[in-house]
């Protein structure tokens, strides 16, 4: 696998509600990232961020020793934007629960997804839109991003690969090959009716969602070959 730099929201891997031994509770993310830092630093670069001022970073890094979480960078902002940071770290894959954030990063042609729920999940639900692949912004972490899911799914950890759909379209079949190639199986499709990632949200309520850039109802491509979507 190709390395890739994933920057992620603290507050995904941290509760930030200190516990009496003076380390933070548990975040959504925490388990995941775990898992990528047992990885080898060569394929996996870990960057969290929050825009809090660098006073609690006692407390975070009491955390991470705690949880025995090995993150390659910190960055406290202090208030200021976090997706300012983006290029110059050159973040390929960017999590966060900051709608605004995620939607600047994908302006910057960053894989970005938002976490839709702040409870604690044995099974993580990674959710693509199709129209994700379809966007005319170059998703440079997407390549790599697909490998390392695979990558977890062979090594047995608790994810779920899911596409999203409408009840009426087929899927290209360059995107069933990009999944083949990376050997990352899709777990289940998420079929709407209306073509609104929103109705996703609401009733798939998945972990991470990653959104296309264009918020258009999905449509075939001119000359585009399809397939069936049980083809998966």
């Amino acid at each position: 696998m190709e390395k890739l730099n994933i920057g992620v929201d603290l507050d995904a891997i941290f509760g930030l509600t200190i516990k009496e031994d003076a380390y933070f509770e548990a975040g959504p993310l925490l388990s995941f990232c775990q898992q990528l830092m047992r990885l080898n630093h060569q394929v996996v670069e870990l960057f969290a961020f929050s825009m809090q001022d660098p006073s609690i970073s006692s407390s975070v890094f009491e955390s991470l020793s705690h949880y025995g979480l090995n993150i390659n960078q910190l960055i406290f902002t202090g208030g200021e934007s976090i997706v300012s940071y983006f290029q110059a770290l050159e973040i390929e894959v960017y999590l966060s629960f900051d709608e605004g954030d995620v939607l600047e990063a994908k302006k910057m042609g960053i894989l970005s997804g938002v976490l839709t729920k702040k409870n604690v999940k044995e099974t993580l639900n990674f959710t693509f839109d199709h129209r994700l692949f379809l966007d005319d912004l170059p998703y440079t972490g997407l390549g790599k991003w697909l490998p390392l899911l695979g990558y977890l799914q062979q090594q047995k950890y608790p994810l779920s690969v899911e596409l999203m759909t409408t009840r009426a379209y087929s899927v290209d079949r360059f995107v069933k090959d990009l999944f083949l190639e990376s050997q990352c199986k899709i777990n289940a499709m998420c079929f709407i009716a209306s073509g609104k990632g929103e109705d996703l949200v609401e009733l798939y309520a998945p972990t991470i969602y990653f959104s296309a850039f264009s918020s258009e109802p999905l449509s075939p491509l001119p000359n585009a070959e399809c397939i069936l979507n049980i083809a998966f």
